[in-house]
């Protein structure tokens, strides 16, 4: 029995002249009428088959039709089938770059996406492409291009328009990597709108890494605004205890989703930040406990083959909680036990990424500093954090490393010199003040 004909629109060039035959109860041999074969008339019909000039008027003459409304049905058919394959071979380099991604290959990505030119790629694939590009940026700690990326994705997807289903997995990623950026960038405020957008489209279909990603995210973004609040009052006192606990039950979920995954590296991670915001409360036995698992663990396999690199996520876990522990020790005033942790923390730091042996540098500063503040040893430090950070995009944590030193600097009379790094503070601060840390209080202070 054979097959039912597949609808053809009869706004189509083929769906008009299958019409036209079929109105003149025309068989297709009876069209062809031996000029032409059956099949190519067929192809034609399904819009399979771009006709010739002749045959176009040749069909035209045997069906009875104006060949000026055949001429402009090819042409709008023609112009189909380029944005077709416009739109396939955009598809074909998304998905090349979504693996790369995949794989960890950003700067491959990056190549291939680099010189995009947006305006030439059909609307549905912008927006898609400029997050993946701006994904890429946000893996290189490139955070000022990666923002920009983002908000033009963001733009690209109009208000109220519906992101297919297969498509929102991509658009929760979107707005986790545009927080986490603004995070970076210190615009808290923006950092919190874009997490409440991830949180309104995470469902039973969410993949647990983006869950947890988003808790995660939530917990570092509350403990960066607690960090800036002064507590000078008891209002902002309570306001900061109320942010570091929300701050910790994001990050004892997104622990425990990493852990039921199975990446324990990434549930370390979060482990740390766990000790920093029990500090924060003052749970330093919880906060130590927690630090010093994590250190013990991660560093057992390290000390049994010390000429082996630690991949980097691992020294970066190790430094994290070493600098914590040093922290601690050096609130306590156990300077040895301090110099001792930091000492730990500088070296996996050197396997990590800038930003940790920056966070090392400074600590190492803090500790030299508390035990002689006249200590050559202890600017040098603080100096080589600023260094570290100097070509990076981490705009709040160079603000943070230019102030220490400037602050140092004062406290040992070298007061031009203090000037001049508060001064740099303050240049960096500005650039991000448009969207400046978010707490709507007036006892809020910068530190």
């Amino acid at each position: 029995m054979p097959r039912p004909s597949k609808y053809i629109s009869p706004d189509t060039l083929g769906g008009h002249i299958r019409a036209a035959r079929e109105s003149l109860q025309l068989s297709l041999a009876e069209v062809a009428d031996g000029h032409y074969s059956t099949s190519l008339l067929s192809q034609i019909e399904r819009n399979r088959l771009d006709p010739s000039p002749e045959s176009l008027r040749f069909l035209a003459e045997r069906l009875k039709l104006p060949l000026e409304d055949l001429e402009i049905l090819a042409r709008r058919h023609r112009n189909a089938n380029i944005e077709d394959n416009h739109y396939k071979s955009y598809e074909e380099l998304r998905v090349e770059v979504f693996q790369h991604l995949a794989n960890k290959e950003y700067r491959h990505a990056l190549t291939i996406l680099k010189d995009l030119h947006f305006s030439h790629i059909p609307d549905a694939q912008r927006w898609r492409l400029a997050a993946l590009r701006g994904h890429a940026y946000f893996e290189q700690r490139k955070f000022l291009e990666a923002q920009q990326d983002f908000m033009y994705a963001l733009n690209e997807l109009h208000e109220g328009e519906d992101v297919p289903d297969g498509q929102q997995q991509e658009l929760l990623l979107l707005h986790l990597h545009l927080a986490g950026t603004h995070r970076e960038l210190q615009r808290l405020e923006s950092a919190q709108e874009q997490y409440q957008f991830a949180l309104q489209l995470i469902n039973e279909k969410t993949p647990f890494g983006q869950v947890a990603e988003t808790h995660w995210g939530l917990a570092l973004l509350g403990s960066a605004k607690a960090n800036i609040l002064h507590n000078d009052t008891d209002r902002c006192a309570k306001y900061r205890d109320a942010l570091l606990r929300q701050s910790l039950e994001y990050a004892e979920t997104a622990r425990f989703l990493y852990h039921s995954m199975g990446d324990q590296l990434q549930a370390a991670t979060v482990t740390c930040e766990i000790a920093h915001i029990e500090k924060a409360l003052g749970e330093i036995e919880k906060a130590r406990m927690h630090l010093e698992k994590v250190l013990s663990t991660w560093s057992s396999a390290y000390d049994a083959s010390p000429d082996k690199p630690r991949p980097q996520d691992e020294a970066n876990v190790i430094s994290a909680a070493a600098c914590s522990l040093a922290a601690i020790e050096m609130e306590d005033s156990h300077y040895d036990a301090a110099l001792h942790y930091v000492e730990i923390a500088l070296e996996a730091g050197k396997q990590s990424y800038k930003l940790r042996r920056a966070n090392a540098y400074s600590m190492r500063g803090r500790i030299l500093e508390a035990i002689n503040a006249k200590n050559p040893e202890a600017e040098e430090s603080f100096r080589q954090a600023t260094l570290e950070l100097a070509d990076t995009h981490r705009i709040g944590a160079r603000i943070g490393a230019h102030v220490r030193l400037g602050h140092h600097l004062l406290k040992i009379g070298k007061i031009a010199e203090s000037e001049q790094e508060l001064e740099q503070a303050r240049h960096l601060s500005d650039l991000v003040s448009a969207s400046a840390p978010a707490v709507s209080m007036e006892d809020v202070t910068l530190p």
